[in-house]
């Protein structure tokens, strides 16, 4: 399924003061645009990735009365797949949905669109919420647009909860022409660094 259709169909089941976590690189570029909460996380213009997991963990704990969902790409999952461990042990009721389309995409098209080959970029299409059952956790596996409403329906009765939701390798997001590290001029980096520097002189 294309990644809109994923984000559309996650929207719909999202309440009104859920936290959303979003995390990835091709797939946050979706997201981004995709999906809309009250309250929103991602990895910032550093481009951090790998952090959704772990956010997601952290809010549901602060917050454990409102909806958690990490909506996160398979490669930025991987980076801390572990903390659905954490996530059972202390009884965090989060859904996190990974969009799994075998790759770091935005570096696959950037490879191909520059130097007509791949690199080192394609991964595994996992079985990630076989892992994530190893670990005590409610997870499925979803391959067909069909499957998804009911999906989610479900992971939600049985917090916390992982959805491998496979996706579609040929979607290109708008951040895709970009390649690998790049960051635009629209992104606040000095306001992040004035606001610090006036913490510290309070502190």
């Amino acid at each position: 399924m294309h990644p809109n259709r994923l984000l559309a169909t996650l929207q719909a089941h999202m309440a009104r003061d859920a936290v959303l976590v979003a995390d990835g690189g091709d797939f946050l570029s979706f997201a981004r645009v995709g999906l809309s909460a009250s309250s929103y996380l991602d990895p910032g213009s550093l481009g951090c990735i790998g952090v959704g997991t772990a956010f997601g963990v952290a809010a549901s704990l602060a917050y454990p009365g409102r909806q958690v969902v990490v909506a996160t790409g398979d490669g930025a999952f991987g980076f801390n797949a572990m903390e659905i461990d954490t996530a059972v042990r202390h009884g965090a009721k989060l859904l996190i949905v990974v969009a799994n389309n075998g790759a770091w995409q935005i570096e696959v098209n950037d490879q191909t669109d520059r130097f007509g080959k791949v690199v080192g970029t394609r991964l595994q299409f996992a079985d990630h919420a076989a892992m994530a059952r190893a670990f005590g956790m409610h997870a499925q596996r979803v391959e067909r647009i069909e499957d998804l409403d009911a999906a989610i329906v479900t992971a939600l009765q049985h917090l916390p909860a992982l959805l491998d939701v496979v996706v579609s390798t040929q979607a290109r997001s708008s951040d895709s022409r970009s390649g690998l590290a790049w960051v635009p001029d629209l992104q606040a980096i000095e306001a992040w660094d004035v606001a610090e520097r006036g913490w510290r002189e309070q502190a």
